[in-house]
């Protein structure tokens, strides 16, 4: 096993004790704050999960950056919930004490509020990033008129197409000879033997007047 390989066995060993640990005090403090039996376990999985969600998001990198924001708090303030509650849970079991009323009043508001958490979360994470306006000012862009259109359009020169001869000169650079000549250009052949013969006198032509300087 490679150190990596070790790292992240020890890594899962020590998540899977921490998740239970802290699972059974939080629900131990649900009973002690009144909550049925068949419902305290709920406790720590709401405490958990939204953890586990605002971490996703806060780490991930993929959602917006308030989104990330919020979800790092979210993270945050509910591991330190997690903490103070496991700590909370078991001091008062430890020493045999009810807990006060205002701790019951805080551990009742845990699952709403973190419904609500994570809800604003979902919506933080469903908006659509919002892009810096661009300044069209008539300063800065003077060549568009009223309608965004280039004030020099009606003055622009027409884009030509190639002409045959273009055409012709740069297949007969490539070295295509009389009859394929013809059939790219869809002429006859014997116009596709005038346009080579006209090619090669501008070429002897070209080193004429290269020799001649």
């Amino acid at each position: 096993m490679t150190a990596r390989g070790g790292l992240f066995a020890l890594l899962l060993i020590v998540a899977v004790a921490a998740a239970v640990l802290s699972f059974a005090a939080l629900r131990d403090l649900a009973l002690v704050c009144g909550f049925a039996a068949w419902l305290a376990w709920l406790l720590p999985v709401v405490v958990d999960a939204g953890a586990a969600a605002g971490s996703l998001v806060w780490l991930g990198g993929w959602a917006a950056e308030p989104a990330r924001r919020f979800a790092r708090a979210l993270a945050l303030g509910l591991l330190t919930l997690s903490v103070a509650a496991n700590a909370l849970g078991h001091g008062l079991e430890a020493y045999g004490l009810a807990p006060p009323w205002w701790v019951v009043v805080v551990v009742s508001a845990i699952a709403p509020a973190v419904l609500g958490a994570v809800v604003h979360l979902a919506v933080l994470v469903g908006r659509r990033r919002v892009l810096p306006a661009v300044d069209e000012s008539p300063e800065e862009l003077p060549d568009l008129d009223g309608n965004g259109l280039s004030r020099w359009w009606a003055t622009a020169e027409p884009v030509s197409e190639p002409t045959v001869t273009d055409r012709a000169q740069a297949l007969i650079a490539g070295g295509l000879g009389r009859r394929r000549l013809a059939k790219e250009l869809g002429v006859t052949e014997h116009e596709a033997r005038q346009l080579l013969d006209a090619s090669r006198h501008t070429d002897n032509d070209d080193r004429f007047e290269e020799d001649a300087s």
